[in-house]
């Protein structure tokens, strides 16, 4: 059978289709949740914190006058963080915005929200991060102290927390996640009980690895010392849950969320996976932190010098922890 000859791909136009796809990981689920504090009117914002003096049961006699007198404000003590300003740039020259590109409709519009996403994974990334407070000198910019150096056992390098209100050792889980049992996983909310009392709420931001650990707790297989559970479901729904969103144990209530943005340093991609990443997680108390914004979110158009247009998109804020002593951390190197 003879074949054609003829075919000649020259003049063929191309069939670029109207689609363009971004896949990167871009929730920022701490941002997103954390309360919005008072705003910052210095670029170092503080707060106090106190505590309660020990229970006396000894009693009083009888007639007795009042022989002492106790300063109720000599526990008190402040803490702060410093507001940390963040930023991204975009530029389109004018070639390119005058080109019609396949799947954009503004090419300036698109620089604008791509740079308002990065931005927003800049800020998600720096609250968990292990950064410490830093002050600006001219050479280094102003760092707020991340949830890794507040939730901490040991004193900070830059304006460290009074002793008194550290995070203690208990509350920070250091076993590897394929070893994490559900002791080790309560014994860090125990903890927390022992320090702020009463049966409360939390989120756990938990990394990929730590979330697949707890999940674990349910399908383990029975030992000496662990017990599996028989889990019923409805065979008409079609589905098999393995997942654990909420756990319920002796002192605490905890929604886990997974987030890729704990532990994460400068320049890291979020996809580029680390060990700490993975495993990294924070038991936050929402009454216990929030987000306080110097300067909102926002975008600025500068002039066009003749290279095209440019801008950028900023913001600067601070983190705020009210009182490390109700807060958890798990901090597994695998």
């Amino acid at each position: 059978m003879a074949l054609s000859t003829t075919y000649n791909v020259a003049g063929n136009r191309e069939d670029l289709t109207d689609f363009l796809t971004i896949l990167e990981p871009e929730d920022t689920p701490k941002l997103s949740s954390f309360n919005k504090t008072k705003r910052p009117s210095n670029v170092y914002q503080e707060w106090q914190m106190d505590s309660l003096l020990p229970v006396k049961i000894s009693g009083v006699v009888e007639g007795q006058d009042v022989q002492s007198f106790t300063n109720k404000a000599s526990t008190r003590a402040r803490t702060g963080n410093y507001v940390q300003t963040f930023r991204r740039d975009w530029m389109v020259s004018r070639l390119q915005e005058a080109s019609d590109t396949a799947g954009v409709a503004s090419e300036v519009a698109n620089a604008k929200t791509k740079a308002m996403r990065e931005i927003k994974r800049d800020i998600e990334s720096a609250i968990g991060s292990d950064n410490d407070e830093q002050l600006d000198n001219g050479t280094v910019p102003y760092l707020s102290r991340g949830l890794g150096k507040w939730i901490n056992a040991t004193a900070q390098t830059t304006n460290a927390v009074p002793t008194a209100f550290l995070t203690p050792a208990a509350q920070i889980c250091t076993t590897a996640t394929g070893s994490m049992t559900e002791a080790n996983f309560n014994a860090v909310f125990q903890s927390i009980f022992t320090q702020v009392g009463g049966r409360r709420n939390y989120t756990l931001y938990a990394g990929p690895n730590l979330k697949g650990s707890i999940s674990n707790f349910q399908r383990q297989t029975s030992t000496a010392t662990q017990y599996a559970f028989h889990v019923t479901q409805d065979a008409s729904e079609h589905q098999i849950d393995l997942t654990v969103d909420i756990y319920v144990g002796d002192f605490h209530h905890v929604r886990i969320v997974p987030d890729l943005f704990n532990g994460l340093v400068d320049n890291a991609a979020p996809t580029t996976t680390t060990a700490q990443q993975l495993a990294r997680g924070y038991a936050i108390d929402p009454e216990l932190v929030g987000v306080g914004y110097m300067i909102g979110l926002e975008s600025n158009e500068l002039p066009d010098q003749g290279g095209g247009r440019r801008g950028y998109v900023m913001a600067a804020l601070t983190l705020m922890v009210k009182n490390p002593k109700g807060l958890g951390k798990f901090s597994a190197t695998s």
